[in-house]
């Protein structure tokens, strides 16, 4: 019998903090880059989030990967997000994370994956901030004050050294200004609530959409010279100007934005293609294709989030910490003997 750790979300918000998170997803990057990742286009089962049916407003997916080098961990996370769920007081997204032993397949644990979602996805950004960003950075502006608004502004404050100030936007005015508060609380920053998308983009250095939109939030005669534009949401969040005229257009993971996410109605229109991409975050990383060269140029970044740095969260910290721990289990056999 094989006895699975149960890990809960109490479990791993007590170890994982936003540092932590971004030296993993960098990591992992540097992984991808050294092809030693095995990671498959996420799978999309839609349950009336972009379709008529089922109506439920909802979708999940499926991203499984094996990380090589020091990690050695395969596992996948199923992951869903439903518009309605904030009117039920349930989270719009979360997930489950199951890991195996590399070599044998088995299950070493079933954890949560909201919460490592939610932080890796702003620890993404943190990343793509630190070698997209100019190095002055000192006025950043979020649109999305929900949950990921937070976790961006926590990566941002990490990673953007003379970072000022946070201008946070949102549809819901009081949703801003609750966001504001809690973060003025936590970060040694001043957050602003702004009413507007266009006051949060004009001036900032660096813009980041984190919202459930499927429409322009951001035009691109609101951006200065040498802004950083970084669109995280599952669709379309900036006018298309803005990946068609910007100096360098960048992805996580070209083979995941050619199928979702912001840039996927230009690849359909034939407006993008890979050709049209200047790097993936993992060459940047890794010093195989440049980041900011200047403090003039605009560069748009999709980061949509790839399963990689999931799994790859969730096996530093089964190996780190929870394989030793006492913890709940579970046994079962996944083969006869």
């Amino acid at each position: 019998m094989n006895n699975v750790k149960l890990i809960s979300k109490d479990d791993v918000k007590k170890i994982l903090d936003m540092k932590k998170s971004i030296e993993i997803v960098e990591k992992v990057y540097t992984a991808h880059a050294n092809n030693h990742v095995n990671m498959p286009a996420k799978i999309t089962l839609d349950t009336g989030e972009s379709n008529d049916w089922p109506p439920y407003g909802g979708s999940y997916n499926a991203m499984p990967a094996y990380i090589g080098e020091d990690l050695d961990i395969s596992g996948i996370k199923w992951v869903w997000g439903f518009n309605d769920n904030a009117k039920k007081g349930i989270p719009y997204i979360g997930g489950v994370i199951i890991l195996n032993e590399a070599r044998t397949g088995e299950v070493l644990a079933i954890m949560d994956g909201s919460f490592i979602t939610d932080i890796r996805t702003g620890a993404s950004a943190g990343v793509a901030s630190k070698y997209l960003a100019k190095n002055d950075t000192k006025v950043a502006g979020i649109i999305g004050a929900g949950v990921q608004g937070r976790m961006n502004a926590r990566a941002i404050a990490q990673s953007c050294k003379e970072l000022e100030e946070i201008k946070v936007a949102d549809i819901r005015w009081e949703a801003a200004v609750k966001c504001a508060e809690e973060l003025n609380s936590e970060l040694n920053v001043k957050v602003t609530p702004v009413k507007s998308n266009e006051e949060c983009c004009v001036g900032s250095d660096l813009i980041i959409t984190v919202t459930i939109a499927d429409e322009p939030l951001v035009m691109y005669e609101w951006l200065k010279p040498g802004a950083t534009v970084l669109s995280l949401g599952s669709f379309q969040e900036l006018d298309e100007n803005i990946p068609l005229k910007c100096d360098k257009l960048v992805v996580d993971s070209w083979a995941q934005n050619s199928h979702r996410g912001e840039l996927l109605k230009l690849v359909h229109a034939g407006k993008i293609t890979e050709e049209n991409i200047h790097a993936e975050m993992p060459e940047i990383v890794v010093g195989r294709k440049t980041g900011r060269t200047n403090d003039e140029e605009i560069i748009c970044a999709s980061i949509i989030g790839m399963g990689s740095t999931d799994i790859g969260t969730a096996g530093y910290l089964y190996k780190e910490f929870f394989a030793d721990m006492d913890l709940p289990v579970f046994a079962f056999r996944t083969y006869d003997k």
